[in-house]
């Protein structure tokens, strides 16, 4: 029997000078952060060359494999990759739309260092950048296709093929710079109050990345429970800077009980509604939650 040809990579490039993107995330999230961004990028050479999934459960055995147990550092690494998403380390676009971290970089250097193989299988879904037509040994198949896929050179398909995926591009690709501004602002899927009185508006984007880091959980619930405990607490607002740990504390917390198997406790009895205002009630140590907001300031 043949063996299986390999995707992934034995060794990958790590620039000297790092691009901003990488150094934003340092100075955002210490070394840590970018301790996390090179096991990320490790992952992805390392399986299939230029992209990794990730989703519940292989982010699961990520932390597994990293030695990562406590809560407080889940929610490092959950964080740490949604700013790689926001910051364009990884390609927004191709995560909403496929569930996997790749981005024009890494699958340059992905080609470049595989550029003496036979053969090389490529995604048409998840390119981001034209393939050279001077690369032969290049295949590009679609996600759900068979082993039937066309060669971007030697094919004679190869002109219709290359127009497939640059509108495949197009639609994946982030807005471009300097286009029109929209007729009227986006409305909010969510606001927080903030201890000065303002408030945290969260887009229906931020709301749907925000699911895609929690997959266990119900994101938008989640969000107005918050809205409404900021609501009724005033003296434990958060401010602008905090906001976000806040939210990532919580919908941490709520992410762990997905994981675990229910028990049948009073716990897990209906959540009874509050009488003077309209929101389902959680059964959340808030004292915790502040505990680990101090836990990871002082870490930083």
């Amino acid at each position: 029997m043949a063996r299986p040809t390999k995707a992934g990579l034995d060794y990958f490039e790590l620039d000297c000078y790092m691009e901003e993107k990488v150094r934003l995330i340092q100075a955002e999230f210490g070394l840590k952060g970018f301790a996390i961004v090179v096991k990320l990028y490790q992952k992805i050479y390392g399986e299939f060359g230029y992209y990794c999934e990730w989703n519940e459960d292989s982010s699961l055995l990520f932390m597994s494999e990293n030695g990562v147990s406590s809560r407080e550092e889940k929610n490092l690494i959950r964080e740490i990759v949604a700013a790689c998403i926001r910051r364009g380390i990884f390609s927004e676009n191709i995560f909403k739309r496929y569930g996997v971290l790749t981005s024009a970089g890494v699958q340059k250097r992905y080609l470049n260092a595989a550029s003496r193989r036979e053969n090389v299988e490529l995604k048409k879904e998840y390119l981001l950048f034209d393939v050279p037509e001077n690369c032969r040994n290049v295949v590009i198949n679609s996600i759900n296709a068979d082993r039937n896929g066309v060669n971007v050179c030697r094919n004679p398909q190869s002109r219709v093929e290359k127009r497939r995926v640059e509108e495949s591009r197009e639609g994946n690709s982030a807005e471009p710079q300097g286009a029109s501004a929209p007729a009227c602002p986006k409305p909010s899927a969510a606001e927080l109050l903030l201890n000065d009185g303002t408030v945290y508006a969260v887009s229906a984007e931020e709301l749907a990345e925000w699911a895609g880091t929690y997959p266990a959980v119900d994101v938008a619930q989640e969000f107005r429970e918050m809205a409404a405990w900021l609501k009724n607490n005033p003296a434990k607002r958060k401010t602008r800077r905090g906001i976000r740990r806040f939210i990532m504390n919580w919908l941490g917390a709520e992410q762990d009980k997905g994981n675990q198997p229910q028990a049948h406790t009073a716990q897990s009895q209906p959540k009874k509604q509050n009488r003077f205002i309209n929101y389902t009630q959680s059964a959340y140590d808030f004292a915790e939650i502040e505990r680990l907001e101090r836990e990871q300031r002082k870490m930083r």
